[in-house]
């Protein structure tokens, strides 16, 4: 079945392959090639989930005042649950080619639910660190407590997640830094998690407040929201809004550290559903990697922007040039793969007179140079 949608900009071609009824996982083959070991993999994830489940093809066109080009894609609209290597070989000139048996879904759920599912994602993410940091205001005992935040990293830690210990995050308390990111600031939090050695960071707010007293028993009250940032570009992940907990008790105080329990529930299975979501989305498409190339002018900015479209490292997708300031240029690129693999082919390839440097890899950033 295909649909057209047109505008004066766009036009989007999706072509569904209903293999599966809902609710089922099914098994299929991938092949991908790349300059590692772990790029071929990746890609043989996206291939078989695009086998056994189908894709959305789009299409955009490009017009300046002197080119016009046509940019076609593919999204697959599935998550790899588990896999085993059927093939793999390197060939004369180094690149990878590798051949999995991979089982496939549409289903969210089948994900959540799968221990070994949400492993391999986590794997395929190179198991990203993440840290809490929760402002907490307890108007019950009108003391500090941080209950929602360790029921936070409780379950996250159940789920197989890699967490930041508490206690290193304690230490940074006074940092300018740290009171921003729990008054909200990204940037700030950003900056904590990167400190920490955390590639994602959950900040937000709870509170927790009695709904009274009836008959013997008190009514605790807790709202928390929360917000999960990436270290290395700053990019939110998840936006938990609101969550509401609440629950009785003989005692204010147990009540109220209750409702805070249940509230941070609510919004963990929110934040690790919205991960995982976005995460597997990434495995079966393209991640941002965002490059720093520095001693860069404007020739160069521009230079560089056209070799990064043109997509001579295997796996761009696409590209956008965010800037250049101070010799200081920015790049945002949709890629397929893993930032380290783009990194690698960075330091095989470079446009026509330019020597680029790779000089630093964190997370999806990649920091590079111009060498004269």
């Amino acid at each position: 079945m295909r649909y057209f949608f047109q505008d004066e900009k766009w036009i989007l071609v999706c072509v569904l392959l209903p293999l599966l009824a809902w609710g089922q996982s099914t098994t299929a083959r991938g092949t991908g090639y790349g300059l590692t070991k772990d790029a071929a993999l990746e890609q043989a994830k996206r291939d078989a989930v695009e086998n056994g489940l189908g894709a959305y093809i789009s299409s955009t066109t490009e017009v300046t005042a002197t080119t016009l080009r046509d940019n076609i894609y593919s999204k697959a609209q599935g998550f790899v649950k588990t896999f085993k290597t059927i093939s793999e070989s390197q060939g004369p000139d180094g690149n990878w080619e590798i051949t999995i048996e991979a089982e496939v879904t549409q289903i969210l759920d089948q994900v959540l639910q799968d221990e070994a599912a949400l492993q391999t994602l986590l794997n395929s993410m190179n198991r990203p660190r993440i840290v809490f940091l929760v402002k907490e205001t307890n108007l019950i005992d009108n003391a500090p407590t941080d209950f929602v935040e360790t029921k936070l990293l409780s379950m996250f830690y159940e789920k197989g997640f890699d967490v930041v210990d508490r206690q290193l995050v304690a230490a940074l308390k006074g940092d300018p830094n740290y009171d921003q990111a729990l008054e909200g600031n990204v940037a700030a939090a950003a900056k904590i998690a990167s400190q920490l050695g955390a590639e994602v960071i959950v900040i937000g707010t709870a509170k927790i407040s009695s709904g009274g007293k009836f008959y013997n028993m008190y009514s605790g009250q807790a709202d928390v929201n929360g917000k999960i940032v990436r270290a290395d570009t700053g990019e939110i992940l998840a936006v938990v809004p609101a969550a509401h907990g609440k629950k009785p008790h003989i005692s204010a105080s147990t009540a109220g550290t209750n409702a805070a329990q249940e509230a941070a529930e609510i919004m963990g299975k929110e934040i690790i559903r919205q991960l995982i979501e976005k995460w597997s989305t990434q495995q079966a498409n393209f991640i941002k990697v965002y490059i720093v190339l520095k001693n860069a002018d404007f020739g160069s900015y521009m230079a560089f922007d056209s070799f990064l479209k043109a997509q001579t490292v295997p796996g761009i997708r696409n590209s956008y040039a965010k800037g250049l300031n101070d010799g200081v240029a920015e790049y945002e690129v949709e890629f397929e793969g893993k930032a380290q693999d783009l990194a690698l082919g960075l330091t095989q390839t470079s446009p026509d007179g330019m020597n680029i440097k790779v000089t630093g890899l964190s997370g999806n950033r990649i920091t590079t140079e111009i060498i004269p």
